[in-house]
């Protein structure tokens, strides 16, 4: 007969039992991770002369090796990486920029979407190499970005300085001229320093001048004259239906006789095409300067 006010123990759980289940598992993940790592080496040394698998198999291998490891240190230092991302993320919100609003913010803005997603996943090393893994394959295509950005900036750095430099040598040879030389025109000032041009032919004689005037209305022309002083034509900055501007030209009667138009040739050089009453090109002009630096226009047949 047991003594009175004594209670039978309730039956306690075996912290032996509890161990013994931890380890258990702790071998189970080792060993499914072991084996998965054991796969993935097997196709990395299968796949050997394919770049792109290994690219591809090179983060598994991470993440299935540091969940095998199951290394406490490793796996904590991985996790902790998110105040890191933290912090580049917070940086990256603060500054201006396209690359800062293109490339940093989502690219920290994705890393850290690994660690939410992952949170979920109670094993830590499990976790750990998951995010390991997600990360690598992120880091990489920031990486190829990158270097796809500067390569493209590159090229079209390159393609510039060629069309530079082959600009530059026809213009020397001459072949980026478009015809015959017609007539130059050079700027210079009257006795009173009011601006004039003066027009030349193809042998360099002088053939007319031109000064700015205004009409009755207060519009400025510019008016043409020949070497004894008669107009002979003028000249009126005008836009065309869509608003861009033209010259417009003029007979000394006040008949048009054709149009001028800013334009660029091929390499980005401007010029001015002339055209006559139908629209059809006459020649065309360009800004060039004479051995002196002076500046002066030479026009040039079609």
């Amino acid at each position: 007969m047991s003594p009175s006010g004594s209670s039978a123990a309730s039956p306690q759980p075996s912290s032996d039992g509890r161990s013994a289940e931890v380890e258990r598992q702790e071998w189970i993940y080792r060993g499914a991770a072991g084996f998965v790592a054991v796969l993935l080496l097997w196709l990395f040394y299968y796949n050997q002369d394919n770049g792109t698998a290994l690219l591809f198999l090179a983060p598994l291998i991470v993440g299935a090796v540091t969940v095998a490891l199951r290394l406490p240190g490793v796996s904590n230092a991985v996790n902790s990486i998110e105040n890191r991302l933290r912090a580049g993320s917070a940086k990256a919100s603060g500054r201006q920029g396209k690359f800062a609003r293109f490339f940093q913010r989502p690219f920290y803005g994705s890393c850290l979407a690994i660690w939410r997603w992952t949170r979920r996943i109670s094993d830590v090393h499990l976790r750990a190499g998951v995010r390991v893994t997600a990360l690598i394959f992120v880091c990489a295509i920031a990486f190829a970005l990158l270097a796809m950005a500067a390569y493209i900036i590159v090229a079209i750095v390159v393609f510039m300085i060629v069309l530079a430099i082959i600009g530059w040598v026809l213009s020397l040879s001459g072949n980026s001229r478009p015809g015959t030389v017609r007539g130059v025109t050079r700027y210079t000032t009257d006795w009173i320093g009011r601006p004039k041009q003066e027009h030349f032919d193809n042998a360099g004689h002088k053939v007319a001048e031109s000064k700015p005037e205004t009409n009755w209305l207060g519009q400025t022309k510019l008016v043409t004259k020949d070497g004894a002083g008669n107009v002979i034509g003028e000249s009126k900055l005008e836009t065309d239906l869509l608003g861009r501007p033209k010259i417009v030209h003029k007979d000394a009667e006040g008949i048009v006789t054709g149009e001028s138009k800013p334009r660029t040739d091929w390499v980005g050089k401007p010029k001015t095409v002339h055209t006559d009453p139908d629209g059809n090109a006459t020649g065309e002009s360009r800004e060039e300067t004479d051995l002196l630096g002076r500046r002066k226009t030479v026009h040039y047949e079609k």
